[in-house]
């Protein structure tokens, strides 16, 4: 039977121990005592108190091989110091994360059923709104307002797309609203209706900044492109797509500002995503499937649930690849000797 720890004695914060009745919480480390409780910090992501007459269950544990006991003391090491330890996931933990919810990916009927949309139309249902966006920004329509001279209703156009889904925040859809409608602007809507993918996000920009819009936002810049052309553009919401981009470009710094070659940098991003989802064999139908996945597996609600995957991926990693080390180290000792 192990040796439990002397309820007398505080736990070394060095040393390992688990739980003697739940091993699949993993090794622990020890955190802090008070009010006759003592807390422990479990590889699986989980901080745990147990108060006298339960702490007692823990006990010493040797180092596992996978290295997850160096990442375990550095978290609780920086718990202890009011200091974060930035995990950094990957594109394969995200795609765990997804297919919790939506076992099938992009593929199955749960992903299009809320968010492709099936049934009555909701502001997150990206069909229906690439299919509004093409009607109200249809090129001849546009044109047609803007050599009439309405350039309200052009203006009025860009509005209800954009207000009609969850790309852009409503306070941002309200300043677009009191933007004065130039011939300018109207000019600069035509040209995207009768061009979306061909247009660049420096020609809206540049058209906002004259009509004294939101020319900062970055989902007003870019949410009517990704509606009208969602295999070539992408609706940017920066503060999950900065975090993005450190995951799968290791030395990426996220723009302090929505700039056109900014914006080639989030598209950078999006395809490496787009290419490590396909290799993965969960290929997103466009840009809008990847705002979404990115979203949703990096808002701030799903960031522990996330870590938490990464850890226990990186401890599945790292016991295949000792357990594939000691066949290989057993494989040479049975061979034989060459003559």
């Amino acid at each position: 039977m192990d040796a439990a720890i002397d309820s007398d004695d505080t736990p070394d914060q060095d040393a390992l121990y688990r739980h003697s009745k739940r091993d699949k919480w993993g090794v622990a480390v020890f955190l802090w005592e008070r009010d006759g409780k003592r807390a422990f910090r479990f590889a699986d992501g989980e901080v745990r108190v147990f108060k006298k007459g339960f702490y007692e269950l823990m006990v010493p544990a040797p180092t596992p091989a996978d290295g997850s006991a160096d990442e375990l003391r550095a978290k609780a090491r920086a718990s202890l110091s009011g200091k974060k330890v930035e995990i950094i996931p990957t594109v394969g933990d995200q795609l765990v994360l997804l297919l919790k919810d939506y076992p099938k990916g992009f593929a199955g009927d749960a992903w299009r059923e809320k968010h492709r949309g099936d049934g009555r139309r909701l502001k997150r249902h990206r069909d229906p709104a690439v299919k509004e966006a093409r009607e109200l920004l249809a090129a001849d329509r546009i044109a047609e307002l803007h050599e009439h001279g309405d350039y309200v209703g052009v203006l009025a156009s860009l509005v209800k797309v954009l207000a009609g889904t969850d790309l852009v925040p409503s306070a941002h859809v309200n300043k677009l609203q009191t933007t004065n409608p130039t011939k300018e602007f109207s000019q600069t809507i035509a040209n995207m209706a009768k061009d979306p993918a061909g247009t660049t996000l420096r020609s809206i920009q540049a058209g906002l900044v004259g009509a004294r819009g939101p020319a900062t936002s970055w989902q007003i810049l870019t949410g009517a492109l990704a509606l009208l052309a969602p295999h070539k553009h992408l609706c940017v919401r920066p503060s999950v797509f900065a975090v993005q981009g450190k995951i799968v470009m290791p030395r990426f710094n996220p723009p302090k500002r929505a700039s056109e070659a900014a914006y080639q940098r989030y598209l950078d991003v999006a395809r490496h995503v787009e290419d490590e989802l396909t290799e993965l064999g969960h290929p997103p139908v466009d840009l809008l499937d990847l705002h979404d996945f990115v979203w949703m597996t990096l808002r701030p609600a799903a960031r522990e649930e996330l870590e938490r995957i990464h850890i226990q991926n990186k401890i599945s990693t790292k016991a295949a690849q000792a357990a594939q080390a000691g066949q290989t180290a057993q494989a040479g000792k049975g061979a034989s000797p060459e003559v």
